[in-house]
């Protein structure tokens, strides 16, 4: 069964926070994030999110305390 990756937009609105905070949390690499845009299909960065790989950072941020905008 195929992954459901989760885009900007879900991640974002799931954590209560704008698309700006979330892309900067991804440019500082603290997020992991999976490019999915083929470069020759004109698309650019079709960026999405393992459920995993967030559920992880959750709960990084359960455990020291702090919501996903200060991380």
């Amino acid at each position: 069964m195929p992954t459901e990756y989760l885009t900007r937009e879900q991640l974002a609105q799931r954590w209560g926070i704008g698309l700006k905070t979330l892309d900067r949390l991804r440019a500082s690499g603290r997020l992991a994030w999976i490019n999915l845009s083929a470069e020759e299909d004109g698309q650019r960065d079709l960026v999405r999110f393992k459920p995993a790989d967030i559920e992880a950072f959750e709960q990084e941020r359960k455990t020291r305390g702090s919501a996903p905008e200060a991380a």
